[in-house]
């Protein structure tokens, strides 16, 4: 009888202790995913901000605006596991939906697109862009409050703003080839610059200058190569002209 009760005893205390791991173990695990939630919220949080810092780099519309401040909200909520943080985060949303509802009622758009000054800064504009873009569409399958129409628009208006960068830095690399004299080099960014233009197929003021300043470019480019082929070819007659009248003063002399 006591053998019996003390296999009993030595069985249930061996679940209990089976149990206990489990529960250790489920406990661990549960604590590294809520700590990898808040960390990589953490993470969304940081390259929001910086991104909403950069916005003199690049025109911001209140969709946009709207957007990244409601993604931090979106990240913040999921700090909330963290309950030590819980009082800072909750007074930090509230922060945030009193910043989207100024938005909301004072936001007024600054679209108006200011090209790079050199390659560096395209490139910026165009990294920003591309994080932007992922932005958006990240959000919007999150399902984020806003129309869906809207952050489509916002979209395209992202992609032209591509466009503008590209065609932009293109120009001044065309300028600067034509003043170095690089008439090849100059003559096939105008045709990739004009291509890329009509193939885009879209209706904007900005890129229609450009368009023209392009074929103005490429037009003067045209006139001074026949220009300069014309003198070339213009030039071989007039040494033969010369060397007929060398000939006549300092040639044989005919006999009569």
């Amino acid at each position: 009888m006591f053998i019996t009760i003390a296999v009993i005893i030595i069985v249930l205390a061996t679940f209990l202790l089976i149990i206990v791991n489990m529960f250790s173990d489920y406990t661990a695990r549960r604590e590294a995913d809520m700590r990898l939630i808040i960390n990589h919220a953490h993470n969304i949080i940081a390259e929001t901000e910086e991104l909403l810092l950069n916005q003199n780099q690049l025109p911001y519309s209140r969709t946009l605006v709207l957007v990244l401040h409601l993604r931090i909200i979106r990240a913040l909520k999921k700090r909330l596991l963290d309950q030590k943080q819980q009082a800072q985060v909750k007074e930090r949303i509230a922060e945030e939906q009193g910043i989207i509802n100024e938005i909301k009622a004072k936001y007024k758009d600054t679209v108006a697109f200011k090209p790079p000054e050199n390659d560096t800064m395209a490139m910026n504009q165009l990294r920003a862009i591309r994080r932007l873009r992922n932005i958006l569409k990240s959000e919007l399958k999150a399902g984020i409050p806003l129309n869906p129409s809207d952050i489509q628009k916002e979209d395209r208006r992202l992609y032209m703003l591509v466009l503008k960068v590209n065609i932009s830095n293109l120009v001044q690399r065309v300028l600067e080839m034509k003043r170095l004299h690089q008439i090849g080099t100059c003559k096939q960014l105008i045709v990739k610059g004009l291509d890329v233009i009509n193939k885009a197929g879209v209706k904007d003021g900005w890129l229609a200058e450009k368009a023209d300043l392009l074929n103005q470019l490429q037009k003067g480019l045209d006139a001074e190569a026949k220009s300069t082929k014309k003198k070339k070819s213009a030039q071989p007659a007039a040494k033969s002209e010369e060397a007929k009248e060398m000939d006549e003063i300092f040639g044989d002399k005919k006999k009569w």
